[in-house]
């Protein structure tokens, strides 16, 4: 789900958690809650998010995700992984490329031929990137993690 539809559910649900409270009255006494906020369907308050800490470990930046990277940096990689290297033509060599948490993308540039991505992880233990897989549609499906496909120019599809 995509944060800025997250953040006015969540609102509404704590306006609506808040309603009952404004109807107690000053002995102590509470009034049955007459809440005048609308009702959110258990579909969309499934999707507040809570406040309990995430078992998603935080995206690394920096030197740690080999972020930014260069062309050529990836086209070395390309190279280096014979099996990916054969089966997707470079072309001019590779261009448009994204990188974020460890993960990266870049387009091939074939002549007469449909362009194709190609996806590279970041080794942080050997500071080196290796091509991973590539090709024209769902290169990243059940590779990369959502919340960094997101950010990947390829990854969409």
């Amino acid at each position: 789900m995509n944060i800025r539809f997250a953040l006015p559910v969540a609102a509404l649900a704590a306006a609506t958690a808040l309603a009952g409270c404004a109807d107690d009255d000053a002995t102590g006494t509470a009034a049955p809650p007459t809440s005048r906020a609308p009702i959110v369907p258990a579909s969309e308050a499934a999707v507040v998010p809570s406040s309990a800490p995430s078992s998603k470990a935080p995206v690394a930046s920096g030197a740690a995700s080999g972020c930014p990277v260069t062309v050529a940096a990836l086209e070395k990689a390309f190279k280096a992984n014979r099996e990916i290297a054969d089966n997707i033509l470079l072309g001019k060599g590779l261009k448009d490329a994204s990188c974020y948490g460890g993960w990266a993308t870049a387009v091939a540039q074939p002549v007469n031929m449909d362009a194709a991505t190609v996806l590279f992880k970041y080794d942080a233990a050997k500071k080196t990137w290796a091509a991973v897989s590539g090709g024209t549609d769902g290169i990243c499906r059940d590779t990369v993690p959502e919340d960094v496909a997101t950010h990947l120019k390829g990854c969409q599809n």
